[in-house]
This record gives structure tokens, sequence and C-alpha cells, in this order.
């Protein structure tokens, strides 16, 4: 019942709002009996939700089931009212819907507009990428896609990860370009103002900036002989700029094809800079590992100029532990109550974050509710303003809020909740019918 609540709520509170307002969801059980009960559980929860007239739009969206037909259960097409194949011309047809599957149409069914996948399952190996498949289909203004994990202890993260280093021999990492992109933010002016740059940099900007100079290697000699010896002459700074301009190389490769950046962050006089510092500084200071990120570098053309394969990352070996063997219970039986005990310190650990949660959009709340626009969101709460207009000026908030406690608040908040910001304005309006202010 309380997944089927959340289901529901997030239908109308997310998923129907994507690709201009028709996306669509699959919800993927463990089995027949699992599939019936959702089916009952997710239209009681979905009617309830679809009686408030923001939602009311949404009232027609069906909510559809399949399976195998089953001797002992009553036929998918018998709850449906309609056969199977009716039942997938209309969820492909209709505007918005959920579909509510076993096994069947976890492979191969193909509905561009699916946005959402809600998984009450383990999926695991090829069956893993097959599934999460069905979300990942391209079509105009669908800008990404979402899976939602209900499994226990979120056993699919991990399985879905070794499902793509196996069979796609592709590794799914933690990979966030928007942190990348923020360092390189703060790399930019620390290079800018650093001794290298700020002492030698104009000199090489007059040769750089003049074709027919920059044409002619014997003009660069003066320039690279002075910026040699001040490396030698300051090892200590020199290492920690060289140190920081790799570090700009390394995250201007992850992301530069990934996210757009502004201009300054690839400009070509700029990079040529520290392309040189970096040639004159590795004459003395060679590496003898890996290959430099500075000259493994995009070259705009023809794609990589060189690529190697990373080492191994060497991993610190955690302290051995002495095993012990378990006391047994009642003869030798395993002992349950070890295991019951395990579980429910990963259940209270989880349990203490969403307290965190809770306390951190109750003072975003707060907030709002003291803030000059906040003030004036709530009377239009209260007055007949249209949804998009509220949802608007509340994401403004949320931005400026985001903007002036990202430190204190802590970056993970955000980060989980910038996807869910239409939520939070639908949670916050009945907060604010509910109680008044």
């Amino acid at each position: 019942d309380a997944i089927a609540a959340k289901v529901a709520d997030l239908l109308v509170k997310d998923v129907y709002r994507q690709i201009r307002s028709t996306g669509k969801a699959m919800l993927a059980v463990y089995s027949i009996k699992a599939a019936r009960a959702y089916y009952s559980a997710v239209k009681k929860e979905f009617a309830k939700l679809t009686q408030q007239a923001k939602y009311a739009k949404y009232a027609a969206a069906p909510i559809l089931i399949v399976y195998s037909s089953s001797q002992d259960k009553e036929s998918a097409s018998g709850l449906n009212n309609m056969s199977e194949e009716k039942a997938l011309q209309k969820f492909c047809s209709e505007k918005n819907g959920l579909i509510i599957v076993v096994a069947k149409l976890q492979t191969g069914f193909d509905e561009k507009k699916l946005h959402t996948l809600f998984l009450d399952k383990e999926i695991r190996g090829i069956s893993a990428i097959q599934t999460i498949s069905r979300v990942n289909r391209i079509t105009k203004y669908k800008n990404d896609c979402k899976i939602v994990d209900f499994s226990y202890d979120n056993v699919n993260v991990q399985n879905i990860k070794d499902a793509f280093m196996h069979y796609a021999d592709m590794v799914v990492s933690d990979f966030d370009p928007f942190s990348d992109q923020k360092l390189l933010k703060q790399l930019l002016p620390m290079l800018k103002k650093s001794d290298s740059y700020a002492k030698f940099a104009p000199l090489f900007t007059e040769i750089y900036q003049d074709p027919l100079q920059r044409e002619e290697p014997a003009n660069f000699v003066d320039f690279e002989s002075s910026l040699e010896k001040f490396i030698d002459a300051n090892p200590k700074r020199t290492a920690d700029t060289k140190a920081k301009a790799a570090q700009y190389f390394t995250i201007l490769n992850r992301i530069e094809y990934v996210i757009e950046l502004k201009a300054k962050y690839k400009d070509k006089e700029f990079l040529k800079f520290w392309r040189t510092f970096n040639k004159l500084y590795n004459i003395h200071h060679r590496p003898t590992t890996t290959r430099d990120p500075i000259e493994v570098y995009f070259d705009n053309q023809s794609g990589i100029v060189e690529k190697e394969a990373e080492d191994p990352l060497e991993t610190a070996q955690k302290p051995g532990k002495i095993a012990e063997a378990a006391t047994p219970l009642n003869g030798g039986q395993l002992n349950i109550l070890d295991i019951i005990a395990a579980r429910n310190a990963k259940e209270e650990q989880v349990g203490q974050l969403i307290e965190e949660f809770a306390v951190k959009i109750a003072a975003f709340y707060d907030y709002i509710r003291q803030s000059t626009d906040g003030v004036r969101l709530i009377v239009k709460i209260k007055s007949y303003v249209s949804e998009d207009e509220i949802h608007a000026d509340f994401a403004k908030i949320y931005r400026r809020y985001r903007a002036i406690n990202l430190q204190s608040v802590g970056e993970k908040f955000f980060k989980e909740t910038e996807d869910l910001v239409d939520k939070f304005c639908d949670d916050f309006q009945e907060k604010v019918h509910k109680n008044g202010a």
C-alpha cells in the first residue's frame, strides 16, 4: 500500500508532467499475485488524488495490467476489460498511463514516451539491461528517463552496474559532470592568478595573437627560456600550479562534450599556454607513470589525440579480521535473530537519512513562508492563479534557496531534490490549503 501510494503520487506530480505532459510509466513486479494487488491499490490511490481539481486532468489516464495467463488466476484481460492487444494499443495511444507487468513487456516493448520505470522486483544479468532499456527510447522533448527502485536494500543499483560491466563492457559510475563543472569554475581563476600565468601570459599573448610571430617557433624561444628558469627556481609553487593545470585538463577531457561549457573554459590561447608550461615542466620532472592528462586532449576535429588504457587503481587493503563462528540457536539452526538485527541496522540507517532530509525539507518550507517571494506565492496558492505560474514562482524560490544555502544544507540534498521541485511545490500547496499558511 505504501509503494502504491508513492507510485500514484509520483505519477501525478512528476511522470505525467514529463515530455510536454505526455509521460508514461511502467511498474514491474515479481509475481502475478503482486501485480494484481498493485493494480487494485494503485487505482485506489490514483482515484483519491485525481479527485483534487489540480490533478483531475489525469483522471482518464489508464492503469493497465499485463501478465501471462494462469489457470488459477483471473486473466489480465478480465481485469482490463479488454484483450491484451487492445490494452497495449490503449496504453500507447493515450496521453498518459501506467502499465503493470510481471515478466511480459520487460523485453521488446517499445513505447517512446515511457519515461519512468518502477521496480518492485530484483533484476539482474541481461534481463536488467533489457528491462531498464524500456525507458531509454528517444523522442522529441524527452530529456531524461528515471528508474525508481523499491527492491530491498536497493539491490538493483549494484545489479545494473554489474550487468553493464559484464554484457556491454561499460562501467556505470557516479560520474557527475555538473560537480566537475563547479571544480572547473574554481580552477580557472586559480590558474589565471598563479605566478606562472601572471608573469608569463602577457608575453605569450603578444606572440600568440600575432599570426606572423605565432608561426615562427624562434619567437617562443625567449619566452620558453624565461619560463623554464622560473620553473627551476620555484619548484614548490610550480608543482602546485602543475597539479591544478592537470586537474583542469582532466575535467575538461571528461565533460567538454557532455555538457555545454562557456567559451572561456576552452579558450585556445589559455589552453596553449598551459600545454607549453606543461611541456617545460615535464622536461625537468618527467612523469614515469600514466600519460599526462594535458597531453591527452581532444583536438575538436578527429576526436582524441591519443588514448591509452589507464592503470588499474590501487585499492587500500582493509585490515583483516579473524573470522568467528556464529553461535547457533536451537540445535544448530540459522540464527534468524542475527539476520533480523542486521536488517534492522540497515533500516535504521535509512531511517536516519530520511529524518535528516525531512528536517531539511521543513527548513526549506519555513524559508518560503518567511521570504517576501514566499508570502506572494502563498497568496497566489490561495487564489485562482494558474498552476504553471505557481510552479514557476516556486522553482525560482528553490533556486534562490539553493544558491544561498548550498554550503550549510549540503550539496547532496540539492542533488537529490533538483528533479523533484514540482513535487515539492504540490506538497507545499497541500500544506498551505491544509494549515492555512
